[in-house]
């Protein structure tokens, strides 16, 4: 994607925010994944750190989203409209 490819894709993701404002609560962009630390346990000397993105999915996190919602139907029609990211994983939080 080019750099203005990309820049009109973050406007259509800054409107989308925009849009449902009043029910996200949360979101944060995480650092390329680059910078991340892998934590294994269950190895016989407990915690093994491994420096670098070593994820064994196809596809990376990039940020989350917390939404304040009253059920699965009405997040899944926020995403109707998510401009982002092909794929989103939705996840109830404890």
């Amino acid at each position: 994607m080019g750099d203005d490819e990309q820049d009109l894709q973050f406007e259509k993701v800054d409107r989308w925010f925009a849009a449902h404002a009043s029910k996200i609560t949360t979101f944060r962009r995480l650092k390329s994944i680059e910078t991340a630390t892998t934590v294994r346990r269950g190895t016989e000397e407990g915690l093994r750190v491994i420096d670098g993105p070593f994820c064994e999915d196809r596809e990376a996190v990039s940020g989350y989203i917390e939404v304040d919602a009253a059920d699965l139907d009405e997040v899944l029609t926020m995403l109707r409209t998510w401009p982002g990211a092909a794929t989103v994983e939705v996840r109830p939080v404890r």
